[in-house]
């Protein structure tokens, strides 16, 4: 029976752990839309932060970066591949020893927000004890299973998503014609046009992952 878990956790040397402290309110995400290898090196990151210049800044002096670079942009933020020290401590590389992947993850609260898949929840314990024997601080947040016959949703908004779309909602820019533009949507959130607008876009995508039964036509495993 798999299960899927939704986890936070943080520790001094974990990535962005310098950025993290940093920057405590952007948006910074892993990108699972590109392969992604914990195992060999190579991470991939977006971020919503109004300076890039900054964000930049910030991961040079980053003690647990060793090298990184601007590769591309999705949904008008720029994507970072991002190689850390040999010492910084990660969990990915525990997830997929014990059979696992990364659906999600996302900086939160100083720490990492991460939701997985494992065979079980032996192998989640097992990712459980890494955690503890590395002296991470480690939360639950969500546990639930997933059987090939019946799916079970959760709803996988992270707290900004969520406000930008309330703010979108009740200000008509879901309206026909609309009573406003995402300009005065960004000003109301008071974040850049292009992160609202990222915001909006991956919240609806997760609404609707979320719920896969209400859209039958549509391939969101």
């Amino acid at each position: 029976m798999t299960v899927i878990a939704k986890v936070h956790f943080s520790h001094p040397d974990m990535a962005l752990a310098d950025v993290i402290r940093a920057l405590p309110d952007a948006d910074i995400r892993v990108l699972q839309d590109v392969s992604t290898d914990p195992v060999h090196g190579q991470h991939f990151f977006t971020t919503d932060a109004d300076d890039p210049a900054a964000f930049e800044a910030y991961l040079a002096a980053d003690h647990t970066v060793t090298a990184y670079r601007q590769v591309a942009d999705y949904e008008n933020q720029p994507v970072y591949s991002v190689e850390f020290t040999a010492e910084t401590l990660l969990l990915g590389p525990a997830v997929v020893e014990h059979g696992g992947f990364a659906l999600e993850a996302f900086q939160h609260e100083g720490g990492w927000v991460e939701r997985w898949q494992l065979p079980d929840r032996g192998s989640l314990q097992s990712v459980w004890e890494v955690a503890d024997d590395r002296s991470f601080e480690f939360d639950i947040l969500e546990l639930y299973r997933v059987s090939f016959d019946e799916r079970s949703a959760s709803t996988t908004l992270t707290d900004k998503q969520q406000a930008a779309l309330a703010t979108a909602y009740e200000m008509g820019y879901f309206e026909h014609p609309q009573e406003t533009d995402l300009a005065a949507v960004a000003d109301a959130l008071d974040i850049s046009t292009s992160a609202a607008s990222g915001r909006i876009r991956r919240g609806i995508s997760s609404l609707i992952e979320s719920f896969p039964e209400r859209f039958p036509d549509l391939d969101v495993s």
